[in-house]
This record gives C-alpha cells, structure tokens and sequence, in this order.
C-alpha cells in the first residue's frame, strides 16, 4: 500500500495465492459458513504472545496476569489459562468468566477503582491472590467485609507514580489528575492503619501507567519508583511478596510514527526498574497484567462490503460491521489497517472512507484512507482487533453481536454464535406480544 494505508507484518494472517488466511484456513471460507460480521482469532498468535512475555520475565520469579477486558470470551481464557496465565480482573463479572475459564484463584488479581460490596464479597470468598486497593474509603469497605465473611483480605496498594506514558489521554492512567492508584504520600498515610488491621494483609504494591506505551522507559521508571515504595513498606513490617508492574505493552496497528520496541525489552525495563527502585533482594514476585499485546495482534474483523458510495467527490465504502462491532475509531480515532481478503495485483488506490451503517457520522474504521477498488460483496479483514473489538461491542441500532471464530492451524470453530435477533429483547417487560 502506501504511507497511508500501513500493514503491519504478520505470520499468523497472511495472502496465500490472493487470498488472507488466518493461520492455514482462507477466511472467504469463514464467511461462507459463518458470515459477516465476524472476528476471527488465530490461536497460535495468542498462544506465541503469551510465551513471549512469559519468556521476558524469566530471569526473575513473575506471572502473567492476563488482562481479561481486553476480550473475555471464554474459549481465549481457557487457552491462556491452560497456558499458565493467570488473570486481571476488573469486576464481579470478569471475575465469575475467570473461574468458569479455569483460572486458579491464587492467579487472579482485582483491579479497578470502583469495586461494589458485593463484587469484593465474591473475591473475597473465591480466595483470589489481592485486590488492588485504589482509595481509602475501598480500605473501609474490604475490612469490614472481610470481618463479616470472618477472613483476612489479601491487598495490593496501587500507586500512582504520575509518570507520563506518552498515550493517548484515554488511555493514560498513571497522572495525578487520572482516577485511578493512590499518591504515594496517600498511601504511605495508609500504611499504619492497614498494619494494625486482622483483617487486612498487604501483600503487594501494584501500577500501571497505561495503555500502548510504545516506549518501555516510562514503564521501568515507573516500576522504579514503585520498587522504591515497595521497600519503604517492607521496612514498616508489611509482608510484601509481590510488584505488579501493569500492562501497557504495545502492538503495531501500523500508524505509529516509530516501532515499539521488542517483548524482551520491556522484560528487562521492568527488572531493571526494581533494582534502580532498591527492591532487588526483596526477592518479589513480578506481575505484569498484557491484555492487547496478547490478543490484540491475534484477531481481525471479517466484514464484507455492502455498497460503494461516490459522494461530493468522496469515495464511501460501506461494510456491514460497524461501530457497534469495533468503537476503537470513533472513540479514540483509532487506526486499524483494512485488506482486501482478496488480494488484485497493482490495485490502484485511491482515498476512501470506510464506514459502517449505523446512524452517527463517528460510525467509521477509516478515512480519507488509500484503498483500492471495492465493490459489492468484497470482503475486507480489519487488523489487529483482537483487543477491545468484541469486548467493546453494543447493540446499538438493535444491531446483534457479531459472531467470533477460533482457529487453531487448518481448522475453525465458532466460539462465539451470532447474537438471534430475539435475544435482542429477552430481558425486556412490559410490552403486549
């Protein structure tokens, strides 16, 4: 293509005479059988990911906390799972798809700012590893719940370290002015009346400065500084085993203006912030929470054209997916890059929105972008979806879920039905019918 339309490099979606398969199946033959929209997921791609961080980590003991937010469906968690992966959560019901995945509870770590009564009542009893305490009045909440169920609560102080990750505003989260972690002179104050509580153990401190950190830098002076904390409550008498780094780790979309550096790189950033931050013979379990550079790379959304649209000298390729599929571009004006599934040789391109059929003009997946011809019934693969796509999805416009598909080498399967329409309305009352 052209500057404009970047493909990032694949080995797991690739044309094979003219046409994109994902891993060895074509994906004309998904969307013969399944059809359109779909997503489609390459278990080797998950599978190769999630070695690759666990590998950055291995000079120091550490786990792999996979982010389940990124995409829950069950047939990815108990793949990961099977793999090893523990997982973060980040409410009561991620929680309930973890331990149905077969997750250990000792491998599940409770992120997020806003934890109900009720979701730390299930954490608390499934017995998971910490939850990751975010403000003062959360400390409250867990002891007094722990005193009911008569058990000592397992935390993690998150700490904001107000390192900027140089992201997009969205998806920063280690500022100051962000809602999410403690200032260190915040939970420093908490640490006596943690201490002295029977029903409170701190076990671990936790960060996480954001999401797509192209550079791992910021990552390991964050790391460095939470390191530091670490030993300050070591030295209080805290029984600290655990630095949960966050996530953060990059994929390629194919805008960026420079590469991420590799997996490995980020390992040794993190290793290295903990020896800079003193922590180094504390002999602390290292916890990293990847969501989208373990499955981000691994999916696409299958789509397929409807109609081609020549507009006040705009070229308007409608598809049958939409924002209701993949909010990335409208939320965030994402990039995602978009194939022909059938691939023509010197293709002229020319500028192109690609949109969907919802009715809002941020119903979008590209524009002004280089494409070639498309015509009605074209397929297209949307790239690197397999974060945040299905995860995101709506029903907006009474548009049902899109189906998800697994494939696992020469094979597929649906792991994932499309939503039937009278699902759309089956927790709904009060109307005659």
């Amino acid at each position: 293509m052209s500057a404009n339309q970047k493909i990032p490099a694949s080995s797991y979606f690739v044309h094979r005479n003219s046409v994109l398969h994902a891993e060895s199946v074509p994906l004309d033959q998904i969307a013969e059988r399944v059809a359109t929209p779909t997503y489609v997921y390459s278990r080797a791609a998950i599978a190769e990911s999630y070695r690759s961080i666990d590998e950055a980590l291995s000079p120091v003991p550490h786990m792999v906390a996979y982010a389940i937010k990124a995409n829950g469906n069950l047939a990815l968690l108990s793949c990961l799972a099977r793999l090893g992966s523990g997982a973060d959560i980040v409410s009561g019901g991620e929680l309930a798809r973890a331990l149905k995945a077969g997750f250990s509870p000792d491998k599940i770590v409770f992120s997020g700012v806003g934890k109900t009564d009720p979701e730390i009542a299930a954490a608390l009893r499934a017995g998971i590893r910490s939850i990751h305490v975010e403000s003062a009045p959360e400390i409250d909440a867990i002891e007094a719940i722990a005193r009911e169920l008569g058990v000592v609560a397992k935390l993690a102080l998150r700490v904001n370290p107000d390192v900027d990750a140089a992201t997009h505003p969205y998806i920063a989260t280690g500022l100051h002015k962000t809602k999410f972690g403690l200032e260190l002179d915040v939970a420093r104050g908490l640490l006596p009346r943690i201490l002295r509580s029977p029903h409170l153990r701190l076990e671990g401190v936790a960060c996480h400065i954001g999401s797509m950190v192209l550079s791992p830098e910021p990552i390991g002076d964050a790391v460095a500084i939470t390191a530091a904390f670490a030993c300050e409550c070591t030295a209080a008498g805290a029984p600290i085993k655990t630095l949960d780094a966050g996530g953060g780790w990059p994929i390629l979309y194919g805008n960026e203006e420079r590469d991420a550096q590799g997996r490995s790189v980020f390992g040794r950033a993190i290793i290295d912030g903990i020896q800079r931050g003193g922590a180094g013979k504390l002999g602390l379990t290292v916890v990293v929470e990847p969501g989208r550079s373990i499955v981000g790379d691994s999916g696409i959304l299958l789509t397929r054209v409807v109609y081609v649209k020549e507009q006040a000298g705009k070229r308007f390729v409608i598809v049958d997916a939409a924002m209701t599929e993949l909010i990335r571009p409208a939320l965030y004006r994402s990039y995602h890059a978009a194939v022909p599934v059938v691939a023509v040789a010197d293709a002229p391109l020319s500028p192109a929105d690609l949109v969907g059929p919802v009715c809002e003009s941020g119903d979008f997946f590209a524009q002004d972008r280089l494409l070639p011809p498309f015509s009605r019934g074209d397929l297209i693969a949307i790239r690197g979806t397999g974060a945040y796509g299905a995860a995101m999805g709506s029903n907006y416009n009474s548009r049902p879920f899109a189906a998800e598909v697994l494939v696992d080498g020469g094979g597929f399967s649906v792991i994932r039905v499309r939503q039937p329409l009278e699902e759309l309305w089956r927790n709904e009352r009060g109307y005659e019918g």
